[in-house]
């Protein structure tokens, strides 16, 4: 499944949902556990998720972009 989001176009609704879920649950995760971001409210959480989950969005982005190969082959 991995390597269909990093594949599919630029634009993906796909990518876009698994970044942005990954990055909720990053910052959801921090907010009742770590405490690192010091996430206290839903604002902050939902701003949190929006800022890393574009920046997740973008670095799959420029992985499909440029055909960067994920696995190592042995």
């Amino acid at each position: 499944m991995l390597e269909q989001i990093q594949a599919s176009p630029l634009f993906s609704i796909r990518r876009a949902i698994f970044t942005y879920l990954l990055a909720f649950l990053i910052s959801l995760s921090d907010m009742w556990l770590i405490h690192i971001l010091e996430i206290n409210t839903p604002e902050e959480l939902l701003a949190q998720t929006l800022i890393h989950g574009t920046g997740f969005y973008l670095g799959y982005t420029l992985i499909a972009l440029f055909n960067i190969p994920t696995k190592t082959q042995n």
